[in-house]
């Protein structure tokens, strides 16, 4: 079986507060699930770039590494 390993991420200014959280893909793509200036949404963008530049203020990247979901399964 064939899955798209995927890492969490989360925008965050300077102080900390969040400004958006999705997904990235190893394959490059970014699906953005919340913006603190939109509210929920299901963006899709080809690059981590393009994310980046979403809005003013953005200080921080956070990544979070997950497993394929055929690893965890048992």
């Amino acid at each position: 079986m064939d899955t798209k390993r995927r890492r969490y991420f989360r925008l965050e200014d300077a102080d900390g507060k969040e400004l958006a959280n999705g997904v990235f893909y190893n394959e490059g793509n970014v699906q953005v699930f919340w913006r603190v200036d939109r509210g929920y949404t299901a963006e899709q963008y080809a690059s981590l770039n393009l994310v980046l530049d979403l809005m003013p203020g953005i200080a921080v990247l956070r990544l979070e590494d997950t497993e394929p979901e055929s690893e965890n399964s048992g």
